[in-house]
């Protein structure tokens, strides 16, 4: 798939003044990064697109946050297998750090992290 790319803090990324297609497993980072910040039914195409918020403002341990975010990142359709999901939580700075690694159907490793929150 082909996705038009996005920068660190989700806005459009241009180059010459024109929009950055991004593509494979750039791409599937970029779904996943999405899919991680997004709240669960915010989008309203898709009521089970995104992560849970509500279970994050719980109080939650990292094994319920990990489970949440293994429901997330298994949505995937080129994700075959989640290999690792770490999560660091900075209750001070109101703060999710999340790392994954993952194996796509096509056989390639893909890590990622997503930062969450933030005061």
């Amino acid at each position: 798939m082909k996705s038009i790319e996005l920068t660190s803090d989700g806005d459009l990324f241009f180059e010459n003044g024109d929009f950055n297609v991004v593509e494979g497993p750039l791409e599937v980072k970029q779904v996943l990064t999405i899919s991680l910040s997004t709240n669960l039914k915010e989008w309203f195409l898709n009521l089970q697109f995104g992560l849970d918020f509500t279970k994050l403002r719980e109080k939650p341990t990292d094994e319920e946050i990990r489970s949440e975010v293994i429901r997330v990142i298994g949505q995937e359709e080129r994700v075959d297998i989640i290999n690792e999901v770490q999560i660091v939580q900075n209750r001070k700075e109101r703060q999710l750090f999340v790392r994954y690694e993952v194996q796509l159907i096509d056989g390639q490793i893909l890590n990622g992290e997503v930062v969450l929150g933030g005061t």
